[in-house]
């Protein structure tokens, strides 16, 4: 039985390694081992019909082009020594442009949920006169990484959606959410979950965020795990500095308002390209809401 596969872990080492091939001026050391090796487990893990990222894409296609499944990993190392480094540097470097382009679309997806992002506060700011802005970064123990996959991860995600769109506790008096998906090498998959209140009738953001976090425990038999935001010490540093953006927010203080919207632009802050998904379920999935 083979060992279970750390899917974001896998899939960064993937995009790391290539583009390490791809610069290298000689034949890194073990160069055929390490290939495949990273073939054998990626081809546990790969969905056929999904959408990668940039350089995987190379990797699905030769998964798709050689079967390797009834092979050990001694007739793997094998079947690639029938070729040169130099023809594997070639084959990944046609796989350039499609990184960079991908990394460019990433970018111009994020500066459009930016203003997707802005607009949504804008209409939450002007419905009450205060509001209780709520931060709460949701993800999943270490310990559970080798079995979370994107698909796991998205179903989870639905059940959360699902509790939120019933405004029921710890949701009432939610004027509106946003998240924004992302994925990490030793974070694994996470998502960072903004949510704004009626400030006239939901106070204390500290316990709606650990409410919000107990749930996701919950939906996720326990394999998931959160940050709470409002952390007393974070909290009493931010206020000191002037930058507090989560919490209560007045609509006619100008400073709290900026301060709110420099909070949520990290959300969909473009230039964290490390933390982009690498597979998604379908093209039409999406990491912004």
């Amino acid at each position: 039985m083979s060992k279970p596969i750390n899917e974001t872990k896998l899939t960064i080492q993937l995009e790391v390694v290539t583009e390490l091939w791809i610069r290298a001026e000689n034949q890194p050391l073990d160069f055929y081992e390490e290939f495949a090796e990273l073939l054998i487990q990626f081809d546990d893990i790969y969905r056929s019909g999904s959408q990668y990222f940039g350089y995987i894409n190379a990797w699905c296609d030769w998964l798709d082009e050689y079967d390797i499944y009834d092979l050990d990993f001694d007739e793997v190392v094998e079947e690639l020594k029938c070729e040169s480094f130099d023809y594997y540097q070639d084959y990944f470097k046609a796989y350039e442009s499609r990184q960079l382009k991908d990394l460019r679309r990433h970018r111009e997806n994020e500066k459009r949920n930016l203003e997707s992002l802005s607009r949504k506060l804008d209409r939450a700011l002007s419905r009450y006169s205060k509001s209780e802005v709520v931060r709460v970064d949701i993800a999943y123990l270490q310990s559970s990484h080798d079995i979370i996959d994107i698909q796991m991860f998205y179903q989870d995600l639905e059940e959360l959606r699902k509790a939120i769109s019933k405004r029921k506790d710890p949701f009432h008096e939610l004027v509106d959410f946003a998240w924004a998906l992302e994925q990490g090498e030793t974070k694994g998959y996470h998502c960072h979950l903004l949510l704004i209140f009626n400030g006239h009738q939901r106070q204390r953001g500290w316990a709606i965020a650990d409410k919000v976090g107990k749930l996701w425990k919950q939906i996720t038999n326990d394999e998931g795990c959160y940050f709470n935001c409002h952390d007393p010490e974070q909290i009493a540093k931010y206020r000191e500095l002037g930058i507090l953006g989560i919490g209560r927010i007045h609509r006619d203080n100008p400073m709290e308002v900026r301060n709110l919207r420099n909070a949520g632009a990290y959300l969909v802050n473009p230039e964290k390209e490390a933390q982009h998904l690498r597979v998604k379920l379908s093209p039409k999935m999406r990491t912004f809401q």
